[in-house]
């Protein structure tokens, strides 16, 4: 076992763990723990980590006040790795630690020169890759029997391709088929010419082409029912399938942390940055940057369950997960209070019922024992939500740049407020409000939601939404006929909109009780457009 994970093998509680000054700890994920059973929302599919394995430098389980100051030190990561796991702990800060990859699993390479279909790149030097037959393979470092840890063609189904320009600092799809190679030849190192089998495909000079592998098998890092988490002053240059993910966590703080790409990369994460799944308490994100993501930056959100079988007689119900990336984690315990939600209006009917016990029948189904007479449900469509786990959500003083995603997803009926933070050049709408129980089962209706004082600048430019919209409320109601409000009220106040993608600032209100857009300055017109929203205030808005 490596150094690192040697030193949290025996640690105690009410320990502080001081790590050696700017020191590098090279991790590897043969010499580190190797955990079973932890399932991650939002992550790989069944067949993609049927155990829910884990490599991770630094674990901790059932572990309290405990203290670990990076001391300016680097875990750096040789394969793919969960680097932190915290399980069922309680008064821990992670403070002053780098992570990063040596061979991110995400590899990027610039085009030097381009003309009729033959491209001079430049690949990154910390990519590693080889050519077979006039194909380009990422490859991972060797593990311990001389193998690399992981191998992917470059333009194979694992791998999902962008295209960000340095000059207009967006990021944008690129289609895997059209970099098809019909010759690659080696000019120096990590440099080559490679023809395309399509002559007419090109890039502009400058351009960086950045390629990820999809299979979220592992995460930036995981924390399971824990509470009171704090980390602060951290450094984080890469996270390999998913970023830091808090699952049923109660209170989470980052405070002044640093999630940006190394100096010579573009790219930090193959996927969000900040996910809470179905936490409560205090979700806190201050003062901390970001930028260079494939996805959304902060996803709040629960899991909708699906009623597959109701039994009137026992009171129980078994529920089950839907989608193929969210599955076999711990979704409920004894004395959590459900929602029963209407599959095609949002709507919960039926509340303020507990869970007196249950039993985890496999991977995805959970028969839940419950402590009333159930309702008349409409079995195979109807869904459960774990109302005592909705966090309120604090994002201030934040800035999040350059991303193939949005800004923040926040489903959860606690209080939200986003305030202080700079949006700039996000492919999507800086605020998205969804909810939906047919699609990605991400849960749940918002009460109140304040966005203010924020600069929102050249968001939404990603062509998937007439108008681009920069604030978009868009639950997933297939009732067609609904007129039933699913969120409560968005105060949207002093904030400043600029550099918009078309003639307008857009904004996109559907099924929301009301809206109250105050005090905002604009660099150009702007429109509300709803869609079976009960009240919009507008007052004081500037045009400059």
């Amino acid at each position: 076992m490596n150094e690192l994970s040697t030193l949290f093998s025996n640690v105690t509680d009410n320990e502080t763990i001081v790590l050696e000054k700017n020191k590098i700890y090279d991790v590897r994920q043969d010499d580190s723990f190797c955990l079973k059973g932890y399932y991650c929302s939002n992550t790989a599919k069944k067949e993609e980590n049927p155990d829910g394995t884990r490599f991770t430098a630094i674990y901790l389980k059932e572990k309290k006040n405990i203290t670990i100051d990076g001391n300016g030190a680097c875990v750096l990561v040789h394969g793919k790795m969960t680097p932190i796991l915290l399980d069922h702990c309680g008064n821990v800060t992670i403070k002053n630690l780098t992570l990063d990859y040596a061979c991110p699993t995400m590899s990027e390479f610039k085009v030097l020169s381009a003309e009729n279909g033959v491209c001079d790149i430049k690949i990154n030097d910390d990519c590693l890759y080889k050519i077979c037959d006039n194909e380009l393979f990422w490859i991972g470092e060797k593990d311990e029997n001389g193998n690399p840890y992981w191998i992917d063609s470059y333009h194979g189904n694992k791998r999902h391709i962008k295209v960000f320009e340095p000059e207009t600092y967006e990021t944008r799809d690129f289609r895997r088929a059209d970099l098809n190679f019909t010759k690659i030849e080696k000019l120096d190192n990590n440099v080559l010419r490679v023809h395309f089998k399509n002559p007419e495909i090109t890039f502009k000079e400058g351009t960086t082409i950045q390629t990820r592998n999809i299979i979220r098998d592992q995460v930036g890092s995981f924390f399971e029912r824990c509470k009171n988490l704090h980390f602060e002053n951290m450094r984080v240059k890469f996270m390999h399938g998913l970023g830091m993910v808090s699952q049923f966590c109660e209170n989470v703080t980052f405070l002044n942390c640093d999630f940006t790409p190394a100096e010579h990369r573009t790219v930090a994460s193959t996927a969000d940055f900040f996910q809470f799944s179905g936490c409560r308490g205090q979700l806190k994100i201050q003062n901390c940057k970001a930028y260079g993501a494939h996805d959304d930056y902060v996803n709040v959100h629960g899991t909708h369950l699906r009623i597959i079988k109701a039994n009137k007689r026992e009171k129980s119900i078994t529920v089950r997960f839907m989608h193929p990336e969210s599955w076999g984690f711990q979704a409920f315990e004894i004395g959590d209070e459900l929602e029963f939600i209407k599959w095609d209006t949002l709507k919960p009917y039926f509340d303020n019922v507990k869970v007196v016990d249950f039993t985890k029948l496999d991977e995805t189904d959970i028969k839940l024992y419950l402590d009333r007479a159930l309702p008349e449900i409409e079995l195979n469509k109807d869904v459960v939500e774990n109302a005592s786990w909705t966090p309120d959500l604090l994002v201030q003083n934040c800035s999040f740049s350059q991303t193939a995603g949005r800004g923040i997803l926040a489903t959860t009926r606690g209080k939200v407020v986003i305030e202080n933070n700079n949006f700039y050049k996000l492919w999507g709408p800086a605020l998205l409000i969804e909810d939906d129980c047919n699609f990605w089962f991400e849960s749940g209706y918002t009460k109140e939601i304040v966005f203010r004082n924020n600069v929102i600048d050249g968001c939404d430019f990603g062509p998937t939404f007439d108008g681009a919209p920069t604030i978009r409320y868009t639950p997933k109601v297939m009732d067609e006929k609904s007129k039933e409000f699913v969120h409560g009220k968005l105060i949207l106040e002093n904030n400043v909109f600029k550099n918009c993608y078309g003639e307008t600032h857009d904004i996109h209100l559907e099924y929301l009780e009301k809206a109250e857009i105050r005090n905002n300055i604009f660099d150009k017109p702007f429109t509300v457009t709803t869609d079976c929203v009960g009240e919009v205030v507008t007052e004081n808005n500037i045009i400059e």
